[in-house]
């Protein structure tokens, strides 16, 4: 990790620390000593049953999809972290959000038009960290963190060629992990490499068709936006055994209507989510 990342890292966790330190102090003023001390029994329960994962490792937090990113998101308590995987042009398997190197990073093209050797010394951000390697970013990452690795696009491979490539390294890190993404066909092609892997899929419209594909593929978890989010689909999802984690999460009021609806878990671009919602938020939930 460079300087510049240990500095954001102590100075984040330092910051996190003290809002939420402030917020809830504040929250309890505002409330009669026993309401206050229903209500925080009520919220506590309810955050005990939500994960937070850092998606792209906090992204608003640490240069995005880095070394520093899920150290530092290891060390802000994330209990997952969500990073992109994607091909270079002779097949490394890199963690990168975008198709293109140019708004992100110090150089340009398609990384599936690049070598490894060009895309893995881009600087992402000016922050002194590179395009890490998949196989580089897990061994980076504590294994009491979950990994969700999008596979975000396969080419220049086929999705089985790159599921054949991907599932070896993922079994490499000590933790728990399981592949997501918005393309039906790269699950598939999971599935068809190792059946063991756990699945979701990750979508932004048409509910019904991805709970059937998550039907099909026996998912362990649905990924939808906040935009597709109601309490049709995490009901219908919970009946049938799979989680609802809801993307992305920037802000406290994001957060209150997935907990309401009783999600599982928040993708989120900065910690403490669950923490920093009000304790109305919980008011409604069951016991």
């Amino acid at each position: 990790m460079t300087r510049y990342s240990k500095r954001v890292v102590n100075r984040i966790s330092r910051r996190n620390v003290l809002r939420t330190t402030g917020l809830t102090l504040g929250i309890s003023s505002l409330s009669g000593i026993g309401t206050a001390h229903k209500e925080q029994n009520d919220t506590q329960r309810a955050q005990d049953n939500i994960h937070i994962a850092a998606h792209r490792g906090f992204r608003d937090v640490f240069p995005q999809n880095t070394i520093a990113a899920v150290k530092g998101s290891s060390r802000l308590k994330a209990d997952r972290i969500e990073i992109d995987v994607v091909a270079t042009s002779d097949g490394e398997l890199v963690v990168f959000h975008d198709a293109r190197l140019d708004d992100l990073t110090n150089k340009e093209g398609l990384i599936a038009e690049t070598p490894s050797e060009i895309v893995l010394q881009a600087e992402i951000l000016d922050s002194g960290e590179t395009i890490p390697t998949l196989a580089e970013t897990l061994a980076a990452t504590r294994p009491s963190v979950m990994m969700n690795l999008e596979f975000k696009a396969s080419d220049p491979l086929s999705w089985k060629e790159f599921a054949e490539r991907a599932l070896p390294i993922a079994s490499q890190y000590p933790g728990e992990y399981y592949v997501s993404s918005f393309d039906p066909d790269a699950l598939r092609a999971v599935k068809d490499v190792d059946p063991s892997v756990d699945v979701a899929p990750i979508f932004g419209s048409n509910k019904d068709e991805n709970l059937e594909i998550a039907r099909e593929l026996d998912a362990k978890a649905v990924n939808p936006s906040t935009g597709v989010l109601d309490r049709d689909l995490v009901e219908t999802a919970h009946e049938e055994g799979r989680e609802v984690n809801v993307w992305t999460i920037d802000s406290w009021r994001e957060a209150q209507e997935p907990l309401e609806l009783g999600v599982d878990g928040l993708i989120a671009d900065y910690p403490h989510m669950a923490t920093f919602t009000t304790n109305n938020t919980y008011r409604t939930q069951p016991n």
